[in-house]
């Protein structure tokens, strides 16, 4: 994953790595308010409803990312947000961390969270949702979603 050295002008000059050092420069714990509640009774895309969950068969499911072109490996981070959404000051915490995680052993990282919003999404995070009623089934989606971004590593 990390290569024999670095130095600064390919640190530099390395696109990925600057979007996670910009990342990191952005990390606060200041978060957006929720108006949803407030939108709801005329936005139908504020409501609060979930939709079903149908799961495909992972039988033939393609990559995000062909891995002929595949420069990165892929870190999934799974956060253990299924009872409560991780308070601000924390998700702006390990935001700042996985961050310099990706700088550090040059991954990309992928979010899965069993909330709505989780509090990755401002940083730029790619977040992805664990969807399902019961253990089997949000066990199939984070199966499903480890294979569709091909994550070797899950924390």
């Amino acid at each position: 994953m990390i290569g024999a050295s670095r130095t600064d002008e390919s640190f530099l000059a390395d696109k990925a790595t600057q979007d996670w050092v910009n990342m990191i420069v952005r990390g606060s714990v200041a978060c957006p308010e929720d108006i949803d509640d407030l939108l709801a009774a005329t936005n139908p895309l504020a409501q609060k409803k979930t939709g079903h969950v149908i799961f495909q068969s992972t039988i033939g499911q393609a990559l995000a990312r062909d891995p002929a072109e595949v420069t990165r490996p892929t870190i999934a981070v799974v956060l253990d947000d299924a009872k409560a959404r991780m308070p601000d000051a924390k998700s702006a915490n390990m935001a700042i961390r996985y961050a310099a995680l990706a700088v550090e052993k040059e991954c990309e990282l992928v979010v899965l969270t069993h909330q709505n919003n989780s509090g990755f999404e401002r940083f730029g995070f790619r977040v992805e949702r664990i969807a399902g009623r019961t253990k089997a089934q949000r066990q199939a989606c984070v199966d499903q979603l480890l294979q569709f971004w091909g994550a070797e590593i899950v924390i």
